[in-house]
């Protein structure tokens, strides 16, 4: 397995350009009256995403960006054309829904040779994020995001009555996930990066290829696996040809890595082929 970053495009073209963005937040936190400093929590999370988003579109697209911090009534799409024009802006974007907690999956039940029985529950993290993209006079699209993944299981007395993880005291974790939903947001419109993780073949007759990798020398790796391309041995052909797709992807040089994807694909149907092709649909 190799490890890297690679770029993405947009999913979404935004024409004209947007020449200035600016950031905010019309989700009002204070009237959900939560407890335990989860209300602080949600807007430093808020507000710290927003900073962070609006770096990462100046530093990956150009574009001027501008945040509003805290909370930002919004009484309607009109409200929003006013803030643009106020700040001298092209585009805005809002956050309109925000919620970061922990959800039970399920509760094993396990007996002992006692007859003695234990519960394990089982809990997910999870986001869900509104955004709206708007140009001066428009709305060019809302979204909402959800995300969730497997987070951690305790020892419970009763499935129904356990209590999950507090999500102050995870805000580490918190962070990360709204982190990911936003950069999946920030990539639908411009262009953004990925970490991949992939296979590569190393084993019978691609030895060198191995070697190299133990080297780090991914250079000297793609001209082994080229010598290949063209092997009598079809099934070897295409793992030689999947594997400079890999290469080349890992160079940020797309249409390269597709090129030899698809010559792997038709040598043979190679599932790591296929799971790779997924991605650049």
């Amino acid at each position: 397995m190799i490890s890297y970053t690679s770029r993405t495009m947009p999913v979404y073209a935004v024409d004209p350009q947007p020449q200035k963005i600016v950031l905010l937040n019309s989700y009002d936190v204070a009237a959900k009256k939560y407890r335990d400093n989860k209300e602080q929590l949600f807007i430093q999370l808020i507000d710290t995403m927003m900073y962070w988003a609006a770096t990462r579109i100046h530093d990956i697209a150009g574009i001027e960006t501008e945040v509003i911090s805290g909370y930002t009534p919004a009484n309607g799409d009109s409200t929003i054309y006013r803030l643009i024009t106020g700040h001298k802006a092209t585009h805005a974007i809002n956050v309109s829904n925000f919620d970061v907690s922990f959800e039970q999956t399920r509760v094993d039940v396990a007996k002992d040779n006692s007859g003695s029985k234990s519960r394990e529950a089982y809990y997910d993290i999870v986001a869900d994020i509104s955004y709206s993209f708007y140009a001066h006079d428009s709305l060019i699209k809302q979204r909402d995001l959800h995300q969730s993944r497997f987070h951690s299981s305790r020892s419970v007395a009763s499935g129904l009555l356990a209590a999950g993880p507090n999500i102050v005291v995870k805000k580490d974790d918190a962070y990360r996930i709204v982190m990911e939903l936003w950069q999946q947001y920030l990539n639908y419109f411009f262009p953004g990066e990925k970490m991949r993780s992939r296979p590569v073949f190393i084993n019978k007759g691609f030895e060198a290829v191995g070697q190299a990798l133990s080297r780090q020398d991914y250079e000297a790796a793609l001209t082994e696996s080229l010598r290949f391309i063209d092997d009598p041995d079809k099934t070897k052909a295409a793992k030689a040809c999947y594997n400079c797709a890999v290469f080349f992807d890992r160079k940020n040089q797309p249409e390269e890595a597709k090129k030899y994807l698809r010559q792997s694909l038709s040598f043979a149907t190679l599932v790591e082929a296929k799971q790779m092709w997924r991605d650049f649909e």
